[in-house]
């Protein structure tokens, strides 16, 4: 199943404890949107509904203490386009969606005094997307704010042969509220919140157009790009890396299941490590095995019959000193609770996208 593929990366570190060893090793794991959308919700058009902030609101700068005269204004009415850039270039690399598009014009034109307040999108407005452009959901920003706190400084050299200099220290800050409209639903199934900062100390010539046009330019460009990816990613699975462990011993039978383990042979793996469990008696080795047949069974997509194996090592473990081997109950707790979480989010991933 496409959602329950895992990429299977070995680093291979082995430890030594006492007669047994553990290998560590690195899996990526395929986790769900945060925002499960209508399986129908396959077609989405990208919707400017921002009327740009005052060039002067939320920007402050200063050259060597004093604040600068507004002749370098930025262009704050493009950092709207670079957040739907980066929600495109996101959705469409996520393969999640048949059909992503932008609306190339601005919807709203009311005046620039209501520029912080929210319009949601009239339900006239909604049916000629999707009656006429046949999309089936609308991904809209709603709001853009943005400030800038730059600080300049002249560098005194002391020599006149050098170039001038001058020391930059710049915050940009930006918050985007977005929304997803979906077919049938007049009212926005969610409205979100998405803020970002970047800093930069850097020293650079000191030229009045690099200094307040061309940095904080690029700074809030760059910025309205992270803040669109984090808007995109609330919509698809995003992949993220776990942390596993196998138990071996010098035992030939375990160390012959370890290498076909090592080589992604799990199903070889497998029918070892359960005749090995038949013939151990000591509770710890039987839990240590049974812990193995757990991670086996997770790499083969039976998270059932895996959150079972490592269960059942917990049980072998109550049979034990628990004081000798609190390590492996940490280890065997904290597996238990990441396949429970597993078997959750893969019903959801199921869900978004449209298995049975």
């Amino acid at each position: 199943m496409k959602n329950n593929a895992e990429k299977i990366l070995f680093l291979l570190l082995l430890t030594c404890s006492s007669c047994s060893s553990i290998y560590r090793f690195s899996i990526d794991i395929q986790e769900p949107a945060a925002i499960t959308l209508p399986v129908s919700a396959q077609n989405v058009l990208i919707l400017n509904n921002t009327i740009t902030q005052p060039e002067n609101y939320g920007i402050e700068r200063t050259f060597d203490g004093k604040s600068i005269r507004a002749d370098y204004p930025l262009s704050l009415d493009s950092m709207v386009w670079s957040v739907v850039d980066a929600i495109t270039a996101v959705l469409n690399e996520s393969n999640f969606f048949n059909t992503i598009a932008i609306y190339k014009a601005p919807l709203r034109s009311d005046s620039d005094t209501e520029w912080l307040s929210i319009t949601e999108i009239s339900s006239e407005t909604q049916s000629d997307f999707y009656d006429t452009e046949n999309y089936d959901a609308l991904f809209v920003i709603d709001r853009l704010l943005l400030s800038v706190n730059e600080n300049v400084k002249t560098i005194q050299t002391g020599s006149l042969s050098s170039e001038p200099s001058a020391f930059v220290d710049m915050r940009a800050d930006g918050i985007i509220t977005c929304s997803m409209y979906v077919y049938g639903k007049e009212q926005p199934l969610i409205t979100f919140n998405v803020s970002d900062s970047l800093f930069t100390k850097s020293v650079v010539d000191n030229d009045s157009i690099l200094l307040f046009k061309e940095i904080p330019e690029y700074m809030l460009d760059e910025l309205s790009h992270r803040i669109g990816n984090q808007a995109a990613t609330h919509f698809i699975p995003t992949w993220e890396t776990a942390e596993r462990i196998l138990f071996a011993s010098y035992n030939s039978r375990m160390q012959e299941a370890a290498g076909y383990a090592v080589n992604h042979q799990w199903a070889k793996a497998e029918p070892i490590w359960t005749a090995e469990l038949g013939k151990k008696t000591k509770p710890l080795d039987r839990a240590k095995i049974a812990f193995n047949l757990a991670v086996a069974n997770e790499m083969q997509d039976k998270f059932e019959p895996a959150l079972e194996w490592v269960q059942k090592a917990k049980e072998y473990l109550t049979k034990t000193n628990s004081s000798n081997n609190s390590k492996e109950i940490a280890l065997i707790d904290e597996y238990i609770s990441e396949l429970e979480r597993r078997i959750q989010n893969n019903h959801l991933l199921d869900l978004q996208w449209g298995k049975e």
